[in-house]
């Protein structure tokens, strides 16, 4: 499948032949319309054939809640195939747009003292909120059903650096995961606080609702 997405691609000269995929992220996004032609030549004089686009583009993509605006990405597809360059498609997840956040402040990650992780970096989002997911993949289906027919496309580009900034979140929804993915491992209370040796400074759970992300702790934690 890859080698006949990637025969497709031709160089400079137009040559359908199969050759090395080059390229890098592009973000049109972040630059003025009048310079995406200039882009799209140099990219062509460089051998470029391949680029990534729309990584970090969510809040271009869906200003608001019930607003779209596909039109720039259309262009931007239109002028990379015509230029003879395939598009590797992100889901524009990697970071949510501030209308999402300020909406639902419960997607927002939290450090094992407490601290919320504000917007105004990326990846500011919990990879275990189902609030989080529920607006993800709209966003990703709205993209799927516009692009997936498009000839520049020759890849999807799913979120980015997966784990990068929100790997570590102990948020109550991380909680949730916690517990349901010991439940799958231990099975029993029993046998959770027999390895975690949890006699020790009376710290035996009777209920798995009790166990909690190994946040921040007034003296030093069980290392289990």
């Amino acid at each position: 499948m890859i080698s006949t997405l990637l025969s497709q691609l031709h160089g400079p000269d137009g040559d359908s032949t199969p050759r090395l995929v080059y390229g890098a992220d592009y973000n049109p996004e972040q630059w003025p319309r009048e310079v995406w032609e200039e882009d799209v030549r140099l990219m062509r004089e460089a051998g470029v054939n391949l680029v990534s686009v729309g990584i970090f583009s969510w809040a271009r993509i869906q200003p608001a809640q019930d607003e779209w605006d596909f039109g720039w990405l259309d262009e931007v597809m239109d002028l990379l195939h015509a230029g003879g360059i395939g598009v590797d498609l992100a889901t524009a997840t990697a970071s949510p747009p501030p209308w999402l956040t300020t909406a639902h402040p419960e997607i927002l990650p939290v450090t094992a003292s407490g601290e919320t992780v504000w917007p105004g970096a990326r990846q500011h989002w919990r990879p275990t909120s189902p609030v989080f997911r529920k607006y993800a993949l709209r966003v990703v289906e709205k993209m799927a059903e516009r692009y997936s027919g498009h000839p520049a496309l020759v890849a999807w580009h799913i979120s980015n650096e997966l784990g990068c900034h929100n790997i570590y979140d102990y948020s109550d929804d991380a909680a949730r995961a916690f517990r349901d993915w010991l439940r799958a491992r231990y099975t029993t209370l029993e046998a959770l606080n027999h390895a975690w040796g949890t006699a020790f400074w009376s710290q035996r759970y009777s209920e798995w609702e009790q166990i909690l992300p190994p946040r921040l702790t007034g003296s030093h934690p069980n290392p289990t």
